[in-house]
């Protein structure tokens, strides 16, 4: 049945339109309801949209009155722990929550435990798991297109919270969600620098060891260069990946460098050349 998932986004900021716009492309799913402090940020999102919501100036009382079945919390860092937890309370199906989990391990182990106490499914919102570049990657590599994965860098920037809790997901994803077993590195903070009203470092390196052997090593406001994906080294050969492309290296590539484009699921590239990553990355897939 067409939008029998009801739907509330908690939080009507500039990345709740990715989600409001990945709910529309599924017919599954209803958004009914709105949250946010600011009036003006719900209008602007059912005008955005052509959306008729209710709205409320109070989170908890949408999730008292709504009977929702998936919930986004869409808030800066801070709330994303007490609102998950809030909303967990009430039961829906899933609880879609922005990166960062939390802005510490105790928040983040209290939201899932919650969560498993009252049967809710949450999933932290990392979507280029879903980009088709990311999904090739990852299935030339458990392929043995590079033979074993041996250390997989990326150069991330704006802070641990912000971009490179993407790319500590990336690293798990690629690898077919190995296991990592230890992390060491160092962070720098000699400014008094904020990300969304987060405390955040001004740099950090850190090396990651996973159970099956690969490494991986992130540089984090260290270079002039940053972006979304990362240079992957294997035993027979390499990797570049963007969040829109794949270029292989290995013996039967014959030394020369193969790009791969690979189109998304729900959005043709052709279609969206500004603007594909989050057009295809935030559809919803369930």
């Amino acid at each position: 049945m067409a939008g029998e998932l009801r739907v509330g986004v908690i939080g009507c900021g500039r990345i709740a339109h990715h989600h409001v716009g990945g709910y529309g492309a599924d017919e599954r799913f209803h958004i009914v309801a709105l949250a946010d402090v600011h009036a003006a940020a719900m209008d602007e999102m059912d005008t955005a949209f052509g959306l008729s919501t209710n709205h409320y100036v109070d989170a908890e009382q949408m999730l008292a009155a709504e009977g929702l079945d998936v919930v986004s919390v869409c808030t800066w860092h801070a709330d994303h722990a007490p609102w998950t937890i809030a909303a967990a309370r009430h039961r829906p199906r899933v609880i879609l929550c922005e990166k960062p989990m939390a802005e510490d391990l105790g928040h983040a182990s209290n939201m899932r435990d919650v969560c498993a106490r009252f049967g809710v499914r949450l999933a932290i919102a990392h979507q280029r798991r879903f980009l088709p570049a990311f999904t090739l990657a990852r299935q030339l590599i458990a392929d043995g297109a590079i033979g074993g994965v041996d250390l997989i860098v990326c150069c991330s920037g704006h802070g641990l919270p912000n971009w490179s809790t993407h790319l500590t997901d990336m690293f798990r994803y690629l690898l077919g969600d190995d296991e990592c077993e230890w992390v060491m590195g160092g962070i720098e903070r000699k400014t008094d620098r904020f990300e969304r009203s987060t405390r955040i470092e001004d740099a950090a390196l850190s090396v990651f060891q996973f159970r099956a052997g690969a490494r991986a090593l992130l540089l984090s406001d260290l270079t002039s260069h940053m972006y979304q994906g990362a240079t992957i080294y294997g035993s027979d050969g390499m990797i570049n990946l963007t969040t829109d492309s794949v270029q292989l290296l290995n013996g039967e590539s014959k030394g020369r460098w193969q790009l791969h484009e690979p189109d998304g699921v729900h959005r043709a590239r052709a279609e969206h050349p500004d603007d594909f990553e989050m057009a295809d990355g935030v559809a919803v897939h369930y």
